[in-house]
């Protein structure tokens, strides 16, 4: 015959422990369970259907997991407890059809264990329960810690799960274990749970088994231990906690006090309804408040989410922000150091340009001073040169202007004297006097044509009409003093031109045909004086 293992007990009191015994042992516990959490590490070992299904119907009831008062009266024959029953129905026929010994964990199904005990025994299981218990005060301790809980209630709590299994377990076979017992002799507690339940353990509790056992229940992983002489708060047990505590270690032991705690049950349930509705009524304001609490937290951390997100997202672009700057810094660092670098190579190049031109100015200043320098003397030498050429010419029309005179002095004596007296040059004198006017006269012609004097002219020029005045009339020239010298080809420089004064484009100096008191006239030489 198919067995079906239920496991009682109250929260944090050992229960996980023996389930996973038990499925060490050889029980199927089903294929979904729940996985193991900070406050169990070592797994729930229970069915997470199961526990969905339990917290769906105590909801529906108006009750919780942590629940201090008394099922609702009629509450097996609500409609919750129909649909609830139909998915226990559903989990065994998936999980548990083929299997000839199962185990349910789950702390809750103390509140609601008649509807597990006729779901199982409604599909052909033989229902056994199996009740672990543990000191109230580490029960309690364990969740004060665990859910900031106050102590005192929690004994309750520990008292109603109690009395509720022993309740709807009466009439099936049950035993009883401690979580100590099960710690310090896991083989002696075993043994005793299939002596009273008439189990026959699929696997035997020896070999790779027992050290699977071993290592799984380890001593050093309990982390409440009730003191011997424990004092304050956690001693302060209460006398009906502390007398069904007593009778659980008595039926552990062998002893048969199950009355001790199923006695007690109606007069419990009597007072439970006197008290029930005002403590519904906290309840309700409690859950509100807490409600109330949870939703505010949740907008807490929503705005804590929000503002989490905000400073992510301030810091993402400060930090975007500090990167471009850095960036747009570095590059200004670049092109700031690349244009010192353009400029400080501008302004070499400028300077060696500069330097280049200096040294070209200085080249050129050099070369001007050396041509002006040779411009000066060239123009010496031009000046000097048009001196004598000018001295030259200036000679010949002197000459050319003494030989006109005489012979308009000869012709006008041989006009007004007798013809007796007359005197006719010889034909060698006259002869040579043309000979050197047509001598000068050639003369004068080339030196007009020559390229010298087209070249200063503007020196002529220049030297007439910036440097000098027009000459001045200074009086006639005494016919004494243009007498020629023994030759005829040589004429003293009048008195007032200067000796080497350019004279080019002076003027010629005429005859004034003056009468004198004997009648005669006389041509008289007219001499100009450069001033």
């Amino acid at each position: 015959m198919k067995r079906a293992l239920l496991i009682f007990g109250m929260h944090r009191s050992g229960t996980s422990a023996a389930a996973r015994v038990v499925n060490l042992l050889g029980a199927e516990l089903g294929n979904e369970l729940v996985p193991p959490g900070p406050d169990n590490p070592d797994g729930f070992w229970e069915h997470a259907e199961a526990v969905r299904i339990n917290d769906d119907l105590l909801q529906g009831l108006g009750r919780t997991w942590y629940e201090m008062r008394g099922m609702p009266d009629g509450w097996v024959d609500s409609p919750h407890a129909d649909a609830a029953a139909r998915r226990i129905g559903g989990l065994i026929e998936r999980d548990f059809a083929t299997t000839d010994l199962c185990a349910i964990k789950d702390p809750r199904m103390c509140l609601v264990a008649p509807l597990w005990i006729e779901a199982f025994e409604a599909k052909g299981f033989e229902v056994a329960c199996l009740f672990v218990v543990r000191d109230p005060r580490e029960v309690v301790e364990s969740m004060h810690r665990r859910n900031n809980w106050p102590r005192a209630p929690l004994y309750l709590m520990w008292v109603q799960y109690l009395m509720e299994a022993t309740a709807a377990s009466a009439r099936r076979s049950r035993a009883m274990i401690t979580y100590d017992g099960l710690l310090s002799d896991w083989r002696g507690s075993v043994a005793h749970v299939a002596r009273e339940l008439g189990v026959h353990w699929p696997s035997t509790p020896d070999g790779a088994v027992a050290k699977a056992v071993d290592a799984f229940l380890d001593p050093g992983r309990r982390h409440h231990k009730a003191p011997h002489e424990a004092v304050g708060e956690a001693a302060a047990m209460p006398e009906l906690a502390a007398t069904f505590y007593r009778a659980c270690l008595g039926i552990a032991s062998g002893e048969k006090k199950w009355a001790v705690i199923s006695g007690r049950h109606d007069s419990y349930r009597e007072i439970d309804r006197m008290y029930a509705a005002h403590v519904d009524h906290l309840l309700a304001e409690r859950w509100s408040a807490e409600h109330r609490m949870q939703t505010a937290e949740a907008r807490l951390a929503e705005q804590a989410s929000v503002t989490t997100t905000v400073r992510e997202t301030v810091q993402a672009l400060q930090e975007n922000l500090d990167a471009r700057l850095g960036s747009v810094e570095r590059n200004l660092v670049q092109q700031a150091h690349a244009m010192q670098a353009d400029a400080a190579a501008r302004w070499e190049a400028q300077a060696r340009m500069a330097e280049r031109i200096q040294a070209s100015l200085r080249q050129l200043q050099d070369e001007m001073s050396a041509f002006s320098g040779e411009t000066a003397a060239r123009f010496k030498r031009q000046r000097e040169s048009v001196m004598a050429v000018e001295a030259r010419v200036q000679r010949q029309h002197a000459l050319l202007n003494t030989i006109a005179l005489r012979l308009e002095q000869a012709a006008g004596e041989r006009a007004s004297e007798s013809p007796a007296i007359l005197r006719v040059p010889s034909p060698p004198e006259t002869q040579e006097l043309l000979s050197a006017l047509a001598d000068s006269n050639g003369r004068i012609a080339a030196l007009l044509a020559s390229t010298s004097w087209k070249m200063t002219a503007p020196m002529r020029w220049f030297s007439m009409h910036v440097l000098r005045r027009p000459p001045a009339l200074v009086g006639p020239v005494p016919p004494a003093s243009m007498a020629s010298d023994s030759r005829g080809d040589r004429l003293r420089e009048p008195p007032g031109v200067p000796h080497g004064m350019p004279g080019g484009d002076a003027p010629v100096a005429k005859a004034d045909a003056r009468k004198t008191r004997s009648g005669r006239s006389r041509n008289t030489a007219v001499a100009f004086r450069w001033i």
